[in-house]
């Protein structure tokens, strides 16, 4: 008889993100960094959704060529 194995939620999304994910890096000055740091900050915005907002811009821009 098999065993079953007991589901573990934090393996399977471990598993999601690496089928699915992708990281985007990019390396800058301290100060550059930290002055969009505190940009987003004092507008109420996260850094991901300026750079995905960013990222998609380009994308749509590309498909309008």
């Amino acid at each position: 008889m098999k065993e079953k194995k007991e589901f573990n939620q934090q393996e399977y999304i471990e598993d999601w993100k690496k089928k699915n994910m992708k990281q985007v890096k990019a390396t800058y000055k301290t100060e550059f960094v930290e002055e969009f740091k505190e940009a987003c900050s004092k507008l109420g915005i996260s850094q991901s959704n300026v750079i995905r907002e960013a990222m998609q811009r380009t994308i749509d821009k590309a498909k309008n060529k």
